[in-house]
């Protein structure tokens, strides 16, 4: 009987964890993207279950896993706040990407390339065709703001989301949610805008790739998948290691 009561609490706890990894995740982001900063006070926990749909319990999971990494400090009786930058926690949550340096550009990318490329061929294998559908919306909505003359920062990263979603792999989402805005350094690059056309050009360079990555995965082949995720990303690599052999990070283009 004692082991029945435990396995029914377990049971219980397993989909409560799984809530609990998404609205870290959701915190992650924010902390990822600059909309939370250190000291910034998180919201109630009542204001969280609300926002998210789930219980208080919920939320207090999600807190104490960001508690465990050294993202948020408690303090009695006035809730959770951002933790100050340390050591363990600048290594552990990656928040300390620099857009004006092109190294730390390039590094984000090497890493991107190292996830995504077996996320796309996971993709190839594992989504679902309402996950495909959701692949090619969000393909359609960059072409949209590309050709409306928008640099479509949001439809990128939305696009590269619905693939790792597509991957059924919890760690895949959790984590590309948490570089959040990083993934796109176009969105927070420093320099003047490229008045030369070459913004154009690269746009639809990049609007080529996905659709070239869109249709492998649709084709169930992994191996395409996976080559064509590792070429789009080596190209945006190779052309940010051209400006900063330039030596001209004044003139460091604002895309990837």
């Amino acid at each position: 009987m004692p082991e029945e009561i435990g396995a029914r609490r377990r049971a219980r706890k397993r989909p409560r964890t799984r809530l609990a990894v998404g609205v870290a995740a959701s915190l992650r982001e924010l902390l990822a993207t600059g909309q939370l900063s250190p000291g910034d006070r998180l919201p109630t926990e009542n204001q969280l279950a609300r926002a998210h749909g789930v219980s208080r319990a919920v939320v207090r999971e999600a807190i104490a896993a960001l508690r465990s990494d050294g993202l948020v400090t408690a303090r009695q009786g006035s809730g959770a706040f951002v933790a100050e930058p340390s050591e363990k926690s600048e290594r552990l949550s990656l928040l300390n990407f620099e857009p004006d340096r092109i190294s730390s550009v390039i590094e984000v990318l090497e890493f991107r390339a190292a996830l995504e490329c077996e996320a796309a061929a996971i993709a190839a294998e594992r989504s679902t065709p309402a996950e495909l559908v959701k692949i090619r919306e969000a393909q359609h909505a960059f072409v949209e703001a590309v050709a409306a003359g928008g640099q479509a920062e949001a439809q990128d990263f939305a696009l590269h989301l619905a693939i790792a979603e597509s991957t059924h792999n919890r760690h895949f989402v959790e984590f590309f949610r948490f570089l959040g805005g990083r993934t796109i350094p176009r969105a927070q690059a420093s320099g003047q805008p490229d008045a030369s056309g070459r913004m154009s050009a690269y746009l639809e360079r990049i609007r080529d790739e996905h659709d070239e990555i869109v249709e492998a995965i649709a084709a169930r082949d992994p191996l395409r998948a996976r080559s064509a995720m590792r070429d789009h990303l080596k190209g945006s690599q190779e052309r940010y290691q051209r400006f900063a052999e330039d030596g001209s990070p004044r003139s460091q283009p604002r895309f990837v």
